[in-house]
């Protein structure tokens, strides 16, 4: 998988399949556009809705930290994994508030993919300030050795060719 639009277009289809399969993907991915997608690195847009509203009418913190977990996890996935792992540590940082029917746009890159441990930094804007931040390291041993086989598959298929 080479180009951004490739990138793009690959992350776009782990997205699809979120929302295929419901649950609670399917409801973080549903109001999500992917904005653009490059290796390592995706960048994502969602309006704030009222259900995503604490009980003082701002952002609640547990949905800015679904999106660090979201982002991040879209990030591995921009290195051509089809699944992306599981989350083994969030941290989220709360900077300022956002309210509804703002646009809240995430930035979220791979900081060090190894064999293992996928190690991610998600930064969220709104109005064009920084209103939360986070890291967010996901366990991919499954993933990267599932990516192993296809190209060794895809590989064996070109020299029988």
């Amino acid at each position: 998988m080479t180009g951004a639009t490739s990138i793009l277009n690959h992350i776009n289809k782990v997205v699809e399949a979120a929302r295929q399969r419901g649950g609670f993907d399917a409801m973080c991915f549903n109001k999500m556009t992917v904005l653009e997608a490059e290796k390592g690195r995706v960048r994502g847009e969602v309006a704030v809705a009222k259900e995503y509203l604490n009980t003082i009418g701002s952002t609640h913190g547990g949905w800015l930290s679904t999106l660090v977990d979201v982002g991040g996890s879209l990030a591995v996935a921009s290195h051509g994994f089809a699944t992306n792992g599981v989350s083994t540590d969030i941290s989220v940082s709360f900077l300022a508030g956002s309210k509804e029917g703002d646009k809240v746009v995430f930035d979220a890159q791979v900081l060090k993919l190894g064999n293992t441990l996928a190690y991610t930094r998600v930064d969220i804007f709104a109005n064009s300030r920084m209103i939360a931040t986070g890291s967010h390291t996901k366990y991919i041993a499954r993933e990267t050795a599932a990516k192993k086989e296809a190209a060794a598959a895809a590989a064996t298929a070109e020299k029988t060719e």
